[in-house]
């Protein structure tokens, strides 16, 4: 039986912006929601998924990633009344903490799949974190989890090739702006087209630098994209380049704000399209999935369904028409997708031959 493990901060509710007399997306309704769905519904009782303890993470596991002079910049923002560092990137006074044990929580995330006590795992935690760079915030994001987990798995455990995969409706600037320069560590970045939607960065162009190129790849998916395109991606370039990276973990940026009922996305993932791409990665790699973004009332029904990608096994059926929702959007999104991937391949193709077949992978 595959086994997962399953990790989150408790304290997170201390990270809330209604401490500071305002609302935000990012707060912590979001992780009660899922935490309540996944309870109700039994998922830790049904002998696949185990929940692991974790210990808050250290000064030295931040700044193995983190500047000394942006963590002292986030700490002495945190004693300021303002108490944030950006117009959308909010502190409390209970920030720190939260951010030690979100971070913990990554950590244990990532120790229990390389140590071989379980197959995959999924960190539940809050803020999210892959808009953060080695001295930036932003997009909600104080501290890049992925990033500080990957040093850690090479710290700790003396893995090397690690692949990034980004999910999120949004680009990954934070983690590429980490490691575009790394030639160990393989960064996809699956998002909406950023021409106009933040973080403005993330273009189909940006493909690392040396000695990394190529190793960096982001797709720019139309407004509306759905399952169908997300689907073809994968099966063309992702799974492909996967194969021939072939990474000791990969690590899932996993945002829920790429599916249809999102109010700060235009992209139309639903259920299925969710569980194939996890379920296709779970079948041939050792997964970690770290929460992102998501910012609906689904949002706990979608941390199901990965779960249930995972471990392989799937009861929760997809309640969408995709004929309903494949005929409100535009006509043109097929179309624009199909540009843009064909764009993609070209200029992957010089480091990754994407005409040629890989090797079938088994873990």
């Amino acid at each position: 039986m595959v086994r997962v493990g399953l990790t989150h901060n408790e304290n997170h509710h201390l990270h809330d912006p209604l401490l500071n007399g305002y609302p935000s997306p990012e707060n912590p309704s979001r992780l009660d929601r899922i935490l309540r769905y996944l309870s109700e519904r039994r998922y830790l009782d049904d002998g696949g998924c185990y929940l692991f303890r974790s210990e808050p993470a250290t000064i030295e596991d931040i700044l193995r990633v983190h500047t000394e002079e942006y963590v002292a910049s986030v700490t002495a923002s945190i004693q300021q009344s303002r108490k944030n560092l950006g117009k959308d990137t909010y502190l409390c006074e209970g920030s720190f903490d939260v951010l030690l044990q979100s971070i913990g929580a990554v950590l244990r995330a990532g120790e229990v799949v390389a140590n071989g006590s379980c197959d995959h795992s999924f960190a539940l935690v809050r803020p999210p974190g892959h808009h953060s760079g080695k001295c930036t915030s932003g997009g909600f994001c104080i501290f890049n989890n992925s990033a500080i987990l990957v040093h850690f798995l090479r710290h700790a455990f003396g893995i090397k090739k690690v692949a990034i995969l980004n999910i999120d409706a949004h680009a990954s600037d934070g983690t590429y702006g980490i490691f575009s320069a790394d030639p160990e560590v393989l960064c996809i970045s699956v998002h909406q087209d950023p021409l106009k939607v933040y973080p403005y960065t993330g273009f189909i162009k940006d493909i690392g630098v040396r000695p990394a190129l190529g190793l960096s790849i982001n797709m720019e998916m139309p407004p509306r994209s759905g399952n169908r395109e997300y689907g073809i991606l994968f099966e063309d370039i992702i799974e492909k380049v996967m194969r021939k990276f072939d990474p000791e973990i990969i690590i899932v940026e996993c945002g829920f704000d790429a599916y249809h009922k999102e109010s700060l996305s235009e992209l139309d993932l639903t259920v299925d399209g969710y569980y194939d791409m996890i379920n296709l990665l779970a079948s041939q790699w050792k997964v970690v999935c770290l929460l992102e973004g998501g910012y609906h009332e689904d949002i706990g029904l979608l941390s199901a369904v990965v779960l249930e990608g995972l471990m392989g096994r799937r009861t929760i059926k997809d309640g969408i028409d995709q004929v309903d929702l494949l005929a409100s959007r535009h006509i043109n999104t097929r179309k624009e997708f199909q540009e843009k991937l064909s764009k993609l391949k070209l200029i992957l193709n010089p480091y990754w031959d994407l005409n040629k077949p890989a090797l079938c992978h088994t873990k």
